[in-house]
């Protein structure tokens, strides 16, 4: 069976010089044309409104050897030479081929993970504070008075705002072995997530991040000096660092009792 478009049937070889019997589709578009055992859809190039031929020829494989209308550029001496289906192609002769050999592949192990950074600090120089850590160290310089640490009571917090949010008293436990939280600033407690006052520092952190706090407070009491760090990969600030400064605070017999930690995280 061959179709020809209906609407442009004068344009179409087989349908009008070699037709047959034609009959039009159910929805008028197309014409079935049934002559020399040709099935496929035939096509002349035509022009746009349908009412010239620019150039005449078939544009499907299965009408192209047959002649065109001679109104339509085709040659009367041409005779039709009729369409044949295409022998079908042979088929692949399979060899008959062993069994593969069955490779055993060990199966790849994936690499360990990355083990997760260590929470450690860094000495930083007194005079690269921020700026709200430099107003804490500057008040606790004007009320040492002469001694070498000025007591807790000293310290007016009236005077340093800013920084008591971010402020800890510590305690030292056992000689020095751990610490206590005495007092607790309000964006400490967030970071730390639960209550630290009164706790030790080894209730309130992970292991790792505890030992690195007790550390520097220790050497901190023990130097009775102020000691600038900066702190990276603590737990409180995953990925991030941040400044900490800590200021050793005596008791009345001027031996040291006491530390103030400022840590510079984020909140208020």
């Amino acid at each position: 069976m061959t179709h020809a478009f209906a609407k442009d049937s004068r344009a179409c070889a087989a349908c009008v010089s070699w037709g047959g019997d034609r009959a039009l589709s159910d929805d008028n578009t197309l014409v079935h044309v049934d002559r020399y055992s040709a099935e496929g859809e035939c096509r002349t190039a035509t022009s746009q409104d349908y009412r010239k031929v620019t150039r005449s020829y078939h544009t499907c494989a299965t009408w192209a050897p047959l002649p065109m209308l001679k109104k339509h550029g085709g040659r009367p001496e041409r005779q039709p030479v009729f369409a044949s289906r295409p022998a079908p192609a042979p088929k692949p002769v399979l060899e008959a081929v062993g069994p593969a050999p069955v490779r055993v592949v060990a199966a790849a192990v994936p690499p360990p993970p990355p083990a997760p950074p260590v929470c450690r600090s860094e000495p930083l120089d007194l005079d690269q504070l921020p700026q709200i850590a430099s107003l804490l160290y500057v008040h606790w310089r004007r009320v040492l008075r002469g001694r070498p640490m000025p007591e807790a009571r000293d310290i007016d917090t009236a005077q340093i705002r800013e920084c008591v949010p971010r402020l800890c008293l510590m305690e030292p436990l056992n000689g020095g072995e751990s610490f206590l939280y005495r007092a607790c600033g309000r964006a400490v407690q967030r970071r730390i997530g639960q209550r630290a006052v009164p706790r030790p520092v080894g209730d309130c952190h992970p292991a790792e991040a505890a030992v690195r706090f007790n550390a520097d407070l220790r050497a901190c009491l023990e130097a009775g000096e102020p000691r600038g760090l900066l702190v990276r990969d603590d737990p409180m600030l995953p990925g991030a660092r941040f400044v900490e400064l800590l200021l050793p605070l005596s008791d009345e017999d001027g031996r040291p009792a006491h530390v103030l930690a400022f840590r510079h995280v984020p909140g208020g």
